[in-house]
């Protein structure tokens, strides 16, 4: 009977009613939650502050997490500038609106701002101005700029196709070029003039892809590294190019010394048991030379006087964030990365060195973390 009574009309009909509540509710809840992912990704849109503090589990240093790892967040590929001079906020690539966008989050108050309305953003090629007013970014096949405060999006440049085999971006510290590489159809290193009427030009050709390109802040050079781990300069003007000289092994990433004579790169001998070490290039002399055994370092970065070095170790053992003073080559662990590509963690130290930014995939999908080191290292100027 108990269950006849289930199928009684006046039950059927009170059955339906609940039914189409409930489905009328969990319809007004979707629409709703599209209209808050709908308005979240329009420019201008103020999205609150999703961070979480905790205690490094190897360390007990203290880290703050900026975004969450339920949805997608990035930094920019080096050499690709993402934190302010100042300090005061940084720049993501996050799909935590909705789609793709860039944003820029306040770091005092952890709320961040949309800054674009992109249909295929690039999720690594993106990168501040030197002043810190403007950022550039690709968007399928075009080339953009964002004025942080206005949000005024400007198109620089289109190219024929989808810029799906473009290195990261490199605006020079000078504000007056924008370097990049198109690696889909031809390999070729590109430069941007910025002004009233920016304008790309191709510097030159080159038989492989070409990754990370780096304009010196002093002298009018490039440099850049393959797919093949060579590392390569030229002048400004395609001329004079020449491979530079390394010992045997793969280049991981390239980078100018502070006082731009001379080329800092990591390097990965590729001899089992042999460390990856951080090395010097003088640009007039070619003088090479050591400047640090690493814990596998994946990738690295230097602080502004380039005194101290910071990695994420590709050591499946001891997957971690350490820092490296130049003096005594000594490391400092400060944390777990667990990334899955250390390689991709995209370190970078804030401009005045007193904390460490990085990206990783430890607890879902890439989030990006921050370490305060005002206690570790000295500051520096801005």
């Amino acid at each position: 009977m108990a269950a006849m009574d289930l199928w009684q009309p006046g039950a059927e009909c009170i059955s339906r009613r609940r039914m189409l509540l409930a489905t009328c509710s969990a319809g007004a809840l979707l629409a709703a939650s599209a209209r808050l992912v709908s308005a979240a990704t329009e420019k201008g849109e103020i999205l609150p502050a999703d961070w979480r503090r905790y205690a490094d589990p190897s360390t007990e240093f203290e880290i703050l997490r900026l975004t969450q790892p339920t949805y997608s967040s990035h930094l920019p590929e080096p050499p690709g500038r993402a934190v302010a001079r100042r300090g005061e906020f940084v720049i993501l690539a996050t799909d935590r609106s909705g789609t793709l966008q860039l944003q820029r989050m306040d770091l005092k108050s952890g709320q961040s701002r949309v800054l674009t309305a992109a249909a295929h953003l690039n999720s690594s090629a993106f990168a501040l101005s030197g002043d810190d007013h403007t950022a550039y970014y690709l968007d399928g096949a075009g080339l953009y700029s964002v004025v942080l405060g206005s949000l005024r999006i400007t198109p620089l440049w289109e190219a024929p196709a989808p810029l799906d085999g473009t290195s990261s971006l490199a605006p020079s510290e000078d504000g007056t070029s924008l370097w990049f590489a198109v690696n889909s159809g031809s390999n070729a290193l590109m430069k941007l003039r910025l002004g009233s009427k920016s304008q790309a030009e191709q510097v030159l050709r080159h038989d492989v892809p070409i990754i990370e390109p780096v304009p010196n802040p002093r002298r009018a050079l490039v440099v850049w590294r393959c797919g093949d781990g060579s590392a390569w300069l030229c002048e400004q003007d395609g001329g004079n190019k020449r491979r530079l000289d390394i010992p045997p092994g793969k280049v991981l990433q390239i980078m100018w010394s502070a006082d731009g004579q001379g080329v800092l790169y990591l390097h990965d001998p590729v001899v089992q048991g042999e460390a990856v070490s951080i090395r010097e290039q003088e640009v007039d002399s070619r003088a090479d030379r050591l400047i640090a055994k690493t814990s596998q370092f994946g990738c690295f970065t230097r602080n502004a006087n380039a005194t101290v070095f910071a990695g994420a170790s590709r050591s499946k053992a001891s997957p971690y964030a350490l820092l490296l003073l130049r003096i005594t080559r000594r490391e400092l662990t400060l944390c777990e990365h667990r990334s899955h590509d250390a390689s991709a963690s995209a370190i970078a130290f804030s401009p005045d060195s007193q904390r460490l930014f990085f990206q990783g995939d430890r607890e879902g999908q890439p989030a990006v973390y921050s370490i305060k080191l005002e206690r570790l290292v000295e500051k520096t100027e801005s």
